[in-house]
């Protein structure tokens, strides 16, 4: 195993081989060279790996994976063995989304929902492994629930929240599982990753998350993911309602409606739907 101290890494004098580009330019170039082969590989690559495929003297390349894994743009992988890609750079690319296409696309879905429903409609994305709302549609009731574009929200005991995260690629999906902190909001909120893994399991059969009275108590939502055009969750569409409202069942009658709405947004983004009970 690799062992790297933590220090400040001078990647300024990182040079061009063979080049008369500035060093600076040159140490960008080949820090982007190893994220890209880190991003693009099928499994964990190993330090001996990424020496092989760059063609970088040890010490340079040493200095790259620090800076990287500082910046959360690659990370070890469970076994310690290998570097993956990291939470910032997944995070990277879904702010890349949600700025370019994403409210675009699910504008229409959003308000088509929340006028089948008749309650608040919201379109969030995962950030930094929190919830962010990009959107949303008010209640037509006169009774409503506080909520604000840009506001934050947790994963692990919010319905759009556990809707993305159940559908990340495997190796993301424990990473988040990793770094949630399960706080408790109310009885109902879950708090262990075992649970959690499990409640993705059935986000993932269903096709739909919910939360029960586990964020807030008086209030449940229903809400299903919208994806890009590799299959990946880049944001979700989620209908929050009052118990004294809307009734347990009644939610679980909103459920494919969510998931309608989710997978027009997908189709409006070219993105590509995923298949019920894909892992």
């Amino acid at each position: 195993m690799e062992t790297f101290e933590q220090d400040s890494p001078d990647v300024k004098r990182v040079g061009r081989r063979g080049g008369s580009t500035s060093t600076g330019t040159a140490a960008l170039e080949k820090g982007l060279d190893v994220l890209r082969m880190v991003a693009g590989a099928d499994a964990p690559q190993g330090f001996a790996d990424l020496m092989a495929s760059t063609g970088m003297p040890r010490s340079t390349l040493h200095r790259i994976l620090i800076l990287l894994t500082a910046r959360g743009l690659v990370a070890r992988d469970i076994t310690g063995q290998g570097f993956v890609p990291g939470i910032g750079l997944m995070e990277l690319a879904r702010l890349s989304w949600e700025r370019s296409d994403v409210r675009a696309a699910a504008s229409g879905p959003l308000r088509e929902l929340a006028a089948r429903v008749g309650e608040a409609v919201h379109l969030a994305t995962l950030v930094d492994r929190e919830v962010v709302y990009l959107d949303k549609v008010e209640s037509e009731h006169p009774v409503r629930l506080y909520s604000a574009i840009g506001k934050r929200g947790p994963v692990h005991c919010t319905s759009v929240g556990k809707a993305m995260a159940a559908f990340l690629p495997e190796r993301a999906r424990t990473d988040l599982l990793a770094g949630l902190s399960f706080v408790r909001f109310t009885p109902a909120t879950i708090v262990t990753p075992a649970r959690m893994a499990d409640e993705f399991k059935a986000v993932r059969a269903s096709g739909s998350a919910f939360d029960r009275e586990e964020h807030q108590q008086g209030v449940h939502c229903v809400a299903a993911p919208i994806f890009d055009f590799r299959g990946h969750p880049v944001a979700g569409i989620s209908i929050t309602a009052p118990v004294f409202r809307v009734s347990r069942d009644q939610l679980e009658a909103f459920a494919p409606m969510v998931r309608e709405a989710a997978a027009a947004a997908t189709a409006a983004l070219g993105g590509r739907l995923r298949s019920v009970g894909e892992a």
